[in-house]
């Protein structure tokens, strides 16, 4: 809840303004203080009712075995019960097992620390889509690792059959992809007390914290991964088709060819893709694409600012994502290195199940408590063919 957050900022600040105030200020200072504490538990208990509302309207009464009229309640979700989730937060503020023990046994190991529970786990998924300019763009699945995939189911496809048949899947060997079991792990660090943090706030804090670690490291693996211990990014995939691996130098970076050399070369069923875009390095286009004109003396390039202020790029049409993981073009750019990219990131599958795990730990050597949240994932692109890389010329 908002008003919650800026409470507790308002009496961080007073606790600050309290070492240099005199008697008088110190007065009118404590009193705002009663006020906020009186707020504060006014909104914290009408928060716990509405949470009350809700896990009991998520409880189903089911009627017994062979119509005998008796009503059983069905179990609901562990992780979703508000026992478990102020044990959860316990835990995290304290290191305190024994709450998590009686909330759920299975979730107690040294190994695993706990699970997060689902309502944070929500709020998480939902901020991810908020985060970043690629996580919204991508697919994501949940498919076991370790299968062969068809692309064709990560990536449905259509086709036309007479009446009374079905699609012979035997006519041309599908594509497959195969998904690996990679550890995600971030270091949380959430400085909050437990006597002054409420259960709303706290779980609002550790989505937030989270949710913005994770899309930054899952954004970087779908540009640059490896596949080594990581998702395969795109500018490392060795599958691209090779005509649409393109040679491009500082010398190639006007408008003739940028239009031949990138968009001269995206396959025409991929053009009009709607979650297609042109990937760059800021410097690249600072230096090269503001302010160039067609042969015609237009603008080509152009910047427009939505509702919230947020400024949105377009080169040729297409949008631009600026991104620091994508090397600057000039002069000195490494021989085969990617300097500019169009992808349509639909084509790109994020493979996870969304359980998130958490582990509390002391650091000996910073003399600190660690949150390590940890995530099982891969990715790689299902649909090679709506890429176009631009590289240096090998040596």
């Amino acid at each position: 809840m908002k008003r919650l957050v800026e409470i507790l900022e308002r009496m961080k600040a007073i606790q600050v303004e309290m070492k240099s105030a005199d008697k008088e200020n110190l007065e009118t200072l404590e009193a705002e203080v009663d006020d906020l504490i009186v707020e504060k538990k006014a909104l914290e208990e009408r928060q716990n009712k509405i949470n009350s509302k809700f896990e009991e309207g998520q409880k189903i009464n089911v009627i017994g075995p062979e119509g005998d009229g008796e009503k059983t309640l069905r179990k609901e979700n562990t992780y979703e019960s508000l026992e478990y989730r102020e044990a959860f937060k316990d835990y995290v503020l304290t290191g305190e097992k024994e709450a998590l023990k009686r909330a759920d046994a299975t979730t107690v190991t040294s190994d695993v620390g706990s699970v997060v529970p689902t309502t944070i786990l929500n709020k998480i998924v939902e901020e991810m889509k908020d985060y970043g300019d690629i996580y919204p763009l991508i697919t994501k699945t949940n498919y076991p690792g370790g299968l062969d995939i068809p692309t064709s189911s990560a990536k449905p496809t259509a086709s036309w059959i007479a009446e009374g048949s079905v699609a012979d899947k035997q006519k041309k060997a599908p594509s497959k992809i195969s998904f690996n079991y990679y550890k995600l792990q971030i270091v949380v660090a959430i400085s909050l007390m437990a006597d002054t943090v409420s259960l709303p706030v706290f779980e609002q804090t550790v989505s937030d914290n989270i949710a913005e670690a994770m899309v930054v490291a899952i954004e970087e693996a779908v540009l640059n991964g490896t596949g080594s211990g990581q998702p395969l990014g795109i500018t490392a995939d060795t599958g691209i088709p090779a005509e649409q691996v393109v040679e491009f130098a500082d010398t190639d970076a006007d408008y003739t060819g940028w239009l031949t050399k990138l968009i001269g070369n995206i396959p025409i069923a991929y053009r009009k893709a709607k979650k297609s875009r042109i990937v760059m390095n800021p410097a690249t286009f600072d230096n090269y694409i503001w302010g160039l004109k067609d042969d015609q003396g237009q603008p080509i390039a152009r910047t427009t600012y939505g509702v919230d202020g947020e400024i949105v790029y377009r080169f040729l049409g297409y949008p631009i994502v600026l991104r620091n993981e994508i090397a600057p073009l000039n002069a000195s750019t490494a021989p085969e290195t990617v300097v500019a990219a169009y992808v349509d990131f639909s084509n790109y599958t994020f493979n996870t199940n969304l359980q998130i795990n958490l582990r509390r730990y002391f650091d000996e050597n910073t003399d600190e408590w660690i949150q390590k949240s940890t995530m099982i994932a891969d990715g790689k692109l299902a649909d090679k063919n709506g890429v176009v890389l631009l590289k240096t010329a090998a040596v």
